[in-house]
């Protein structure tokens, strides 16, 4: 029983270093409000896409009101992503979502470098915006082969993606990397002609390297963040133990 109780406080040590590193790893992994904040990615994507596009047919039939009328709609979305990601309406959107969305389990602030207002957020939201809007309208002027659809978007999506995970400082979970890497590697199947990678496009093939991996890197997080829940959970449990002097008991 003495061997026990000698054993138990010398771990108590390792506890205490523990704990910080858990709970660091816990606090970046909580991704959930990632997977809600994708839908607003999504209608970005689409609104500023699918005006582009319904813009370019009407360009093609002729009817060059309207086709300048969807370009205004177009330009317009674009300006509202601009305001979003400039005025930081994201990151309180984020804030709210993880808040309500991980109410039972408390607060957890992950530690980080803070960073001010950049010029650069304009510039990299207007260059996505319209990077998106040309891409679409590329489509009608040029026939852009099936293979080079996905690496087209990859060009201006692996850049914005990364931009956004450092202008974190560290918040955002490493996990969230697998989603530019599993595109830039769809990209390059793609460019190889490997099936299905480089299948004709539309709304699977397009939204799985767009979407699809944003989410697969976010549950991957997530999931990841269950593991050091339980971890931190458990040294909390040996740490409260020692304090009342639970292992004198075991």
């Amino acid at each position: 029983m003495e061997t026990k109780i000698k054993k138990d406080a010398s771990d108590a040590p390792d506890r205490v270093r523990e704990m910080p590193k858990w709970a660091a790893r816990y606090a970046h992994n909580r991704t959930l409000s990632v997977l809600a904040n994708m839908g607003l990615f999504i209608f970005a994507f689409v609104v500023i896409g699918g005006v582009s596009t319904l813009a370019g047919r009407e360009g093609q039939a002729g009817h060059k009101a309207s086709a300048v009328a969807l370009v205004a709609v177009a330009l317009a979305a674009c300006a509202l992503w601009v305001w979003l990601v400039t005025t930081h309406r994201l990151t309180r959107l984020s804030r709210a979502l993880s808040s309500s969305l991980y109410r039972a389990e408390g607060t957890a602030v992950a530690s980080a470098r803070t960073r001010g207002r950049s010029g650069a957020d304009a510039v990299v939201a207007i260059a996505f915006g319209l990077s998106v809007a040309l891409f679409v309208a590329a489509g009608f002027v040029f026939e852009i082969p099936s293979r080079y659809i996905v690496p087209i978007m990859a060009a201006f999506l692996v850049p914005f993606l990364l931009y956004i995970w450092s202008r974190q400082g560290g918040i955002v979970a490493p996990f969230m990397l697998l989603w530019p890497g599993l595109l830039v590697v769809h990209a390059l199947l793609a460019l190889a002609g490997v099936r299905p990678f480089s299948a004709e496009p539309g709304v699977v093939t397009i939204l799985v390297p767009t979407v699809g991996y944003g989410v697969i890197a976010a549950l991957a997080s997530h999931m990841y963040s269950r593991v050091a829940l339980h971890r931190l959970r458990g040294l909390a449990r040996g740490q409260e133990a020692e304090k009342t002097g639970g292992g004198r008991h075991d």
